[in-house]
C-alpha cells in the first residue's frame, strides 16, 4: 500500500494487506504515548491473556498468508510456523520459527508490529527482532488493524475461519475487539453481528465488512455510532460470502465482495471504492458470474477474486486468480477506480494469498506455483515483469 502522505492503510491486516508509510531502516525506540483510549463504543474488558478455545481453527493455513510492507525496503511475511523479513525489499529470511500457525500481520512503524497465529496474538517493538506473547480476547483474533502503537482493534472468534487474500475469515457468530494498551489487554466492543474484517483509519473512523456489506463507525461531538454504507448488490443467504477491507486516511475504503456461487472456474466477486466516505464507484467484476449485476462494470484480473493492495485513496492494485489460466494478471486501479489498466502477469501462478504495494509501480504478492511451492513474488514496474524472491516447500505448511 502506501506512500507517506498515508496514515493508515490496512488489511484488516492484514488486511492483511499492507503498506505503511515509508519508514528508517535503522530501528528505533518505539513511541510511548499515553495509553488512554479515546470514546469507543461499549466494551467489556478482557483482561486474561489466554483465549478461550472456540473449538474452530481454520483447516488449512499456507506457508505464506499474509505480507505487510513498511515503504519500499522493510516488510514481513507469515504464514505456517514462521515469519519473514527482508531489510532492503529484496532478500527474505526466517526471522521467527513457531510451531504457530501465522494468519496475520500489522506493521505501523520499522520497530512496531503484530502477528496473529490461530490462538496467539505476538508483538515486537524492535522490528521483529524479538517477539513476546500478548493478550486476546476471550475468543481468539482472526485479524488485527492498530491505528497507534496502543490503539487497535480486531475480530475475535466466529465460525468455520477460512483464509482469503490475507484475512482470516469467521463465517459467522464472530465479535468486534478493542485494545488501549497494545495488545496485551483487549475489550469486546458492540457493533455490526458478524463482523469479518475491520480497519480504521483513525481512533474516531472505522469501517467494518460483514457477509452483508460494510458498516462506518463515526465518533464525534454527538457521539458514536455504526452505520451501513455499502449494501452488498449480490447477496446470497446460505451461502460463504465475504467482504475484504482496506482503508486509507482520511476518508477513503477499497472494498472487495467475494464468494456466492460458483461453477465452471468462475467465482464472484465485485470491488467497490470511495474516496470521501459517501460516494461509492464500483470498480471490477467478475464477468461471468456477475454478469446480470452492475452492467457495464469492467471485468476484473480473472476469473477468481483477487489478492488487492490500497496505495493511497485514489490507488489500488488487484492481482490474480486464474486456476484455469494458470497465471496472475496484475490490474492497477487509479483514479479512485475510475481507470483500470492491466500490465504482466505471474506466469505459474494459479493461486494468489496476499498482496502489498508500497506505490502503483512496487510491489509484493504471495503465490503458488503448480510445483506447490508458495511464493514471494516482487515488481518494481507496475506488474509487467516479475521476479521470485523466496519460495517456501508446501511441507513448511501445516
Amino acid at each position: 500500500m502506501p506512500v507517506a502522505a498515508v496514515a493508515i492503510l490496512v488489511a484488516g491486516c492484514t488486511p492483511t494487506a499492507a503498506v505503511r508509510p515509508a519508514a528508517s531502516d535503522t530501528p528505533t525506540a518505539s513511541p510511548s504515548p499515553a495509553a488512554s483510549p479515546s470514546p469507543t463504543p461499549s466494551a467489556s474488558e478482557s483482561p486474561s491473556p489466554t483465549p478461550t478455545p472456540s473449538g474452530v481453527d481454520p483447516g488449512f493455513v499456507p506457508a505464506l498468508s499474509a505480507i505487510q510492507m513498511v515503504g519500499p525496503r522493510l516488510g514481513w511475511a507469515v504464514g505456517a510456523h514462521a515469519i519473514f523479513a527482508t531489510a532492503d525489499g529484496t532478500h527474505w529470511t526466517k526471522q521467527y520459527d513457531s510451531t504457530e500457525e501465522f494468519v496475520a500481520v500489522d506493521f505501523i512503524s520499522a520497530t512496531t508490529g503484530w502477528a496473529v497465529a490461530t490462538r496467539t496474538l505476538i508483538g515486537t517493538s524492535d522490528g521483529g527482532h524479538t517477539w513476546r506473547q500478548l493478550g486476546e480476547p476471550r475468543m481468539p483474533l482472526r485479524s488485527i488493524h492498530f491505528a497507534t502503537p496502543t490503539q487497535g482493534w480486531g475480530i475475535a472468534g466466529g465460525s468455520d475461519p477460512q483464509q482469503s487474500h490475507g484475512w482470516l475469515i469467521p463465517h459467522e457468530g464472530a465479535t468486534l475487539a478493542f485494545t488501549y494498551d497494545g495488545g496485551s489487554t483487549w475489550s469486546t466492543l458492540d457493533g455490526p453481528a458478524n463482523p469479518q474484517t475491520v480497519c480504521f483509519s483513525d481512533p474516531a473512523q472505522g469501517w467494518i465488512g460483514t457477509a452483508e456489506g460494510v458498516f462506518i463507525y463515526r465518533n464525534t461531538d454527538l457521539g458514536h455510532n455504526w452505520s451501513k454504507v455499502l449494501q452488498r448488490p449480490d447477496q446470497q443467504p446460505g451461502l460463504p460470502q465475504a467482504t475484504l477491507i482496506q482503508c486509507a486516511a482520511p476518508q477513503a475504503l477499497w472494498v472487495l465482495f467475494t464468494g456466492g456461487p460458483s461453477a465452471m472456474s468462475h467465482s464472484p466477486y465485485i470491488a467497490y471504492a470511495t474516496v470521501d466516505g459517501s460516494t461509492w464507484k464500483a470498480v471490477m467484476k467478475e464477468s461471468m458470474s456477475e454478469g446480470q449485476i452492475l452492467p457495464g462494470v469492467p471485468a476484473g484480473p480473472d476469473t477468481y477474486p483477487p489478492s488487492f493492495s490500497v496505495v493511497d485513496p485514489q490507488d489500488a492494485v488487484f492481482i490474480g486468480d486464474g486456476p484455469a489460466t494458470n497465471v496472475a494478471q496484475c490490474v492497477v486501479a487509479s483514479n479512485g477506480g475510475a481507470i483500470l489498466r492491466r500490465t504482466g502477469r505471474i506466469d505459474n501462478a494459479p493461486e494468489t494469498f496476499a498482496a502489498a504495494f508500497v506505490s502503483v509501480t512496487a510491489g509484493w504478492v504471495l503465490t503458488r506455483n503448480a510445483g506447490g511451492d508458495y511464493v514471494i513474488d516482487a515488481t518494481s514496474d507496475g506488474g509487467y515483469h516479475w521476479s521470485q524472491q523466496l519460495a517456501v516447500p508446501p511441507t513448511s505448511a501445516g
